[in-house]
């Protein structure tokens, strides 16, 4: 209304409109901190992410390595006892088969033995 004089008998704000720009300048005066103060804070979460960020990625290299070095220990275990099965194994074949040796021994003497 001020620029097209629609009421030409009163005008508030004469063209440079130094009271728009004042009112501009008021707003500008206290936003401009609270921005700042808002991209500070921001910052502040991000860092604070960022960090809990790379602790979770450090936790979760370590729990894989301990995983990783237990897996390892199983398998070793895992090798040791089949090696013990197999040697286990080895010596109940040699006993059953000096077993099976003796009872035929026993059983040919027995068989030869007058009654």
């Amino acid at each position: 209304m001020n620029v097209l004089a629609i009421t030409s008998k009163w005008r508030f704000d004469e063209y440079p409109f130094i009271l728009l720009n004042l009112a501009f300048s008021l707003q500008a005066a206290y936003a401009a901190p609270l921005i700042l103060l808002a991209q500070t804070r921001q910052a502040d979460r991000d860092k604070a992410h960022s960090e809990a960020d790379a602790q979770h990625r450090e936790d979760l290299a370590r729990a894989s390595m301990e995983r990783q070095a237990l897996a390892a220990e199983q398998t070793a275990a895992l090798v040791e006892m089949m090696n013990q099965n197999t040697r286990l194994t080895e010596l109940t074949n040699e006993l059953s088969k000096r077993i099976e040796a003796l009872t035929a021994e026993m059983h040919a003497r027995v068989l030869q033995t007058p009654r």
